[in-house]
């Protein structure tokens, strides 16, 4: 099929268009920015889709800004719907994520994405289904999500409110829960974090996750999770109600302070049951 009627094999050509526009740019230079193998960079130039998070690198590293940038988006994300239309209509939340200045989560299930560590992200995936390989690979996104928006030089505020029975859950083994508790408390000292945790058993927010982004000049954007397929919207009213749920329960939730004494006191019982 020629590029132009298969959008996998357009991106590939835009991304090997904008690698070789910068002198000297070799497949394996790029892959070492990237911080992989060169084999990602050479089957992303074959057709093979990158991860969302190595293409925003990608276009970073090789300077691809302005009309160029949003029209490999564009290619990206058809490229994406024909192959995995359930990712693509995720995609929308992640560029917002990574571009938001204020971003909010409720989870009354599992840690959000965001605050995630390596081996409990990996428990989630297994435990959704995924293969080893395949959780593998969507850790390794994960990771280089979490290091794009809180390490960004203009990064979010970032509010997240948890449900205690997320702390209380096990996922994977205990040593993985308490290293996760650990992640959670040392998160919440990062001054850009606002990190709390409701106690109380019925709350507004039993009904779902809640993800909202905020973009300078733009709709919010809502990513709410639900059994069947998580759902992106900017819809007003939408945006509206969640918001509302969002905040009336985090009114209900603890202070920093508080709630950082609550992933202290995990901790310790996750580590008492890994000696048991």
């Amino acid at each position: 099929m020629h590029p132009e009627n298969d959008p996998a094999r357009l991106l590939a050509e835009l991304l090997r268009l904008a690698r070789t526009a910068k002198p000297d740019q070799t497949q394996e230079a790029l892959a070492r920015i990237l911080g992989k193998e060169r084999s990602t960079v050479s089957k992303a130039e074959q057709g093979r889709i990158p991860a969302y998070e190595v293409l925003i690198e990608w276009l970073t590293q090789c300077e691809v800004t302005g009309l160029a940038h949003a029209a490999i988006m564009g290619v990206y994300r058809l490229a994406k719907n024909a192959e995995d239309p359930k990712a693509a209509q995720v995609a929308p939340w992640f560029e917002a994520e990574a571009r938001g200045h204020t971003l909010r989560y409720w989870q009354p299930n599992v840690v959000p994405g965001i605050l995630q560590s390596e081996r409990y992200c990996y428990e989630v995936m297994r435990a959704g289904g995924k293969t080893h390989e395949q959780a593998k690979d969507e850790v390794a996104a994960r990771m280089q999500r979490q290091e794009r928006v809180l390490r960004r030089q203009d990064a979010p505020t970032v509010v997240a409110v948890l449900d205690e029975i997320v702390l209380r859950r096990l996922i994977g083994t205990h040593e993985i829960m308490a290293e996760q508790c650990e992640k959670l408390r040392d998160s919440s000292e990062n001054p850009c974090v606002l990190l709390t945790v409701v106690r109380i058993g019925a709350n507004p927010g039993l009904g779902g996750a809640i993800s909202l982004a905020s973009v300078e000049g733009e709709a919010d954007t809502l990513l709410l999770g639900t059994l069947l397929e998580d759902k992106v919207t900017q819809e007003a009213a939408q945006v509206r109600q969640a918001s509302a749920t969002f905040e009336r329960v985090r009114a209900l939730s603890g202070n920093i302070i508080d709630s950082r004494a609550i992933f202290s006191e995990a901790i310790q019982t996750w580590q008492g049951r890994t000696g048991a």
